[in-house]
């Protein structure tokens, strides 16, 4: 569990987050009300899930703005297809799932500063328009 102490100092010093907390075996980063940071891991297979949700999309169901994870969701050809298979980066656009490459292994002491760089430019974007 020593895994989380870097992530919750990383989060911490990140300076976007309002409230950090542990939940079961997941770190949420809170941002405001309806946004935050879900970050599950686990130490000995390195299986991740690293995602920003806002709970005021539009969409049914997933709240996922975006998220890179090593689920292969079987029966999607799109994730099949990429070289990095089954670690994929997933966002949405105009409501539908895109995957894309992604360079996360479950790495989590390092990948996190990527993870809030993307949240932190999601959130510059979202708050300048």
């Amino acid at each position: 569990m020593s895994w989380y102490k870097s992530v919750l100092q990383k989060l911490k010093e990140a300076g976007i987050f309002t409230e950090i907390k542990l939940i079961g075996a997941k770190v949420r980063a809170v941002v405001d009300e309806t946004t935050f940071l879900d970050i599950h891991y686990d130490p000995i297979t390195r299986s991740y899930s690293y995602a920003l949700i806002d709970l005021n999309l539009l969409h049914r169901g997933d709240k996922r703005v975006f998220g890179w994870d090593d689920y292969p969701h079987k029966g999607i050809k799109e994730i099949k297809a990429l070289k990095g298979y089954p670690h994929h980066f997933q966002r949405r656009q105009e409501g539908d799932w895109m995957f894309e490459e992604s360079q996360m292994r479950g790495d989590i002491e390092t990948e996190i500063e990527a993870v809030i760089v993307e949240v932190k430019n999601y959130l510059t974007i979202r708050y300048c328009q």
